[in-house]
């Protein structure tokens, strides 16, 4: 008599590698790489945890990374905790409206993009406006390398508004004058707290919330009022983005919202729920930024110190 074989165990492997089966009892959050995006990720997980009984794990990754995922519904990945928009406006347009495979949930918090120096350069040297970026003299004073050129942080490789802002310094007349550095965060703010202690002039792209501002004495360059007309940002993933958009105006209100799989309406509603009742303040988000960013704190202990701490805004954001 011949030995059957179950072959199921094999083939179950091989289904779950391929992406066409997947765990639906487990919810998986996108954990991007700031400071307080890593406590919104367990403090997320936490509630959802204890309120709901959902299992939820997170998994480190960048915007397209984690829409790619949400779109494909399989599980990979659920929850993107932090999308600023407009500035991933393209991102809404392909997997929002046009695919119809990943949801948003309503403002969680207002926020800014901007350029940023130190209240010490503004007295000084008079630096006050991005068009104070065009004097020689502000150039040479941000020169690390002697290179002849100053230098300006214009954000992180992965960031959309990265490219918003090479842009907007180019068309503001300042870009020829400067090496618009793109490197991660962890590298400008570790420059930014060096300099500002040492009293040495330093501009970057900066945007806010940000514990960096609680940090130093720092000043939002002044810059014109958003005008539609003036704002024309192409598709940043084209290789002509730069050449195709014209920016010379401030960004338009930004705001941060929850994007998430519409598996989830389905699948985990009590997850969906507490996400579409999440509302925020600077003041958190700055104090989750200072804990994770300044105090090197664990984001999972604190996250727990933090849900302990807050019982009245969480229910809150499960009952409204």
């Amino acid at each position: 008599m011949k030995k059957v074989i179950n072959l199921w165990p094999v083939l179950a492997i091989g289904l779950l590698t391929s992406g066409l089966v997947q765990a639906q009892d487990k919810v998986m959050i996108g954990q991007p790489n700031w400071g307080y995006a890593k406590a919104m990720t367990n403090i997320i997980k936490i509630i959802a945890e204890e309120n709901y009984g959902i299992e939820v794990d997170m998994v480190p990754g960048n915007h397209a990374v984690f829409f790619k995922a949400m779109d494909q519904g399989n599980g990979e990945v659920d929850i993107h905790p932090d999308l600023w928009l407009p500035n991933n406006q393209a991102l809404i347009d392909k997997y929002v409206d046009e695919n119809g495979t990943v949801a948003l949930t309503s403002v969680t918090f207002p926020a800014f993009d901007g350029f940023c120096t130190t209240q010490a350069a503004k007295d000084q040297y008079g630096l006050a406006s991005v068009y104070d970026l065009t004097r020689p003299e502000i150039a040479g004073l941000t020169d690390r390398d002697g290179d002849g050129k100053g230098e300006i942080w214009m954000g992180a490789p992965s960031w959309k508004s990265t490219k918003i802002h090479q842009i907007r310094a180019r068309d503001y007349g300042f870009a020829d004058l400067y090496d618009l550095t793109v490197s991660e965060e962890t590298v400008i703010l570790s420059q930014i707290d060096a300099d500002a202690k040492a009293g040495r002039v330093i501009v970057w792209a900066c945007y806010s919330p940000h514990h960096i501002f609680g940090m130093h004495a720092l000043v939002v360059l002044e810059e014109p009022d958003h005008d539609p007309e003036k704002w024309n940002v192409a598709d940043l993933d084209a290789p002509d983005w730069l050449e195709s958009s014209y920016v010379e105006t401030a960004f338009p209100q930004i705001t941060s919202q929850i994007a998430y799989s519409r598996r989830l309406e389905t699948d985990a509603p009590g997850m969906v729920k507490l996400l579409n009742g999440i509302t925020l303040t600077a003041q958190i988000i700055n104090d989750w930024s200072f804990a994770i960013g300044v105090d090197e704190r664990d984001p999972a202990e604190y996250a727990r110190e933090w849900v302990d701490a807050n019982q009245e805004l969480i229910q809150s954001w499960l009952t409204d």
